[in-house]
């Protein structure tokens, strides 16, 4: 059964994704590296996939094995 905290979690892993690449798109490593701001804001998107993935019900870990 898809719960709305699984909807809510899911989006929230998709746009954290997005934004990950909004904010990588056209930097090199180098870039990257050089700049704090980008950092951060990378690691905050990584951290708030983390937290959805945790949100993410057994049951439907188990629905949709396929995804790891």
């Amino acid at each position: 059964m898809l719960t709305n905290r699984d909807i809510a979690s899911v989006w929230d892993m998709v746009q954290a994704i997005h934004r990950i690449q909004e904010f990588t798109t056209g930097v090199n490593y180098s870039e990257y590296l050089e700049s704090i701001l980008i950092q951060s804001a990378v690691e905050r998107q990584f951290e708030i996939l983390g937290e959805a993935a945790r949100r993410i019900s057994l049951e439907f870990q188990q629905l949709h094995s396929q995804i790891n």
